[in-house]
């Protein structure tokens, strides 16, 4: 007989074929980070983007800037920033590290028995995913042609810790604390910005394939974990800021191929949107 205590750990226990869901932000380098500038006083936490170097040639962009872990002031010259990941590099007297700007992040939690916020966000590819209670809809595709247009909506409440991890645990630099608080500095960058031009990368898989560190005693007990089995990601861009208060952010997305400047043939011509597609007219 199933008692009351059997039926909650019944009803907690993880189902491996339990569909994980993370995301991704990629902040964009120019857009949203202030350039190196020759002979500057520069303070400790100050991120930069390189004014030569070229990032985001792939798609979802990979893009890298540089925060300063030694305060001081910057050279005559542009010092030849890294290319690799949490790499430095002198400055003059600023020593400057390599880091991604991506906010990773998963609305719940896993099931290890740490109190750690950074051990209870969800392992996946080595790759950290903070806990951040959000909503994400909109993303099915139309048999009419229709491109989807996804709206995700983030607390606006708990603050990210993910600005105190170390680059091995999964920290990036900028994005730390709020959203709106994100979108306070890059807006000093870009004024009205609001994260727009950011890359959104929706990321599936199953429960069985996540990292040991999401399980007790650091050990997946479904098998081997395994990155590459998921779903292909899901692209898209920031395209606006819907709604913002104190509780939440909400933001509208497009992909790629659905946003200002992009001209046909790149979208597909129907009838069903253009009926006049395959008709003659005298």
């Amino acid at each position: 007989m199933s008692t009351p205590e059997n039926t909650v750990s019944e009803l907690q226990s993880i189902d491996p074929s339990s569909v994980i869901e993370l995301f991704e932000i990629h902040l964009d380098q120019h857009l949203h980070f202030a350039k190196w500038l020759a002979n500057t006083s520069i303070s400790l936490g100050t991120t930069v983007s390189s004014n030569t170097l070229q990032f985001d040639n792939s798609f979802p962009p990979l893009p890298m800037v540089f925060e300063c872990t030694t305060a001081g002031t910057t050279g005559s010259n542009e010092p030849s920033f890294p290319t690799v990941e949490g790499n430095t590099v002198t400055d003059n007297t600023v020593v400057w590290t390599a880091k991604r700007p991506i906010k990773r992040f998963h609305s719940g939690i896993n099931k290890s028995t740490s109190t750690a916020i950074y051990d209870l966000a969800i392992h996946f590819d080595s790759k950290v995913y903070e806990p951040f209670p959000i909503m994400a809809e909109g993303f099915e595709t139309s048999i009419k042609g229709q491109l989807p247009r996804p709206k995700l909506t983030i607390s606006n409440v708990d603050p990210s810790l993910q600005n105190t991890w170390t680059i091995a645990q999964g920290g990036t630099s900028l994005p730390g604390g709020t959203i709106s608080a994100m979108m306070l500095e890059v807006n000093k960058i870009t004024v009205g910005n609001d994260l727009i031009g950011s890359t959104l990368v929706r990321i599936r898989t199953l429960a069985k394939f996540l990292d040991n560190e999401n399980f007790p005693n650091n050990s997946n007990p479904f098998g081997t974990p395994d990155a590459n089995q998921k779903w292909p990601d899901q692209i898209f861009l920031i395209a606006r800021k819907s709604l913002e208060n104190q509780e939440m952010c909400q933001f509208e997305c497009s992909m790629q191929s659905d946003v200002a400047g992009v001209k046909l043939p790149k979208r597909q011509i129907l009838p069903n949107d253009f009926p006049g597609v395959g008709e003659f007219i005298n």
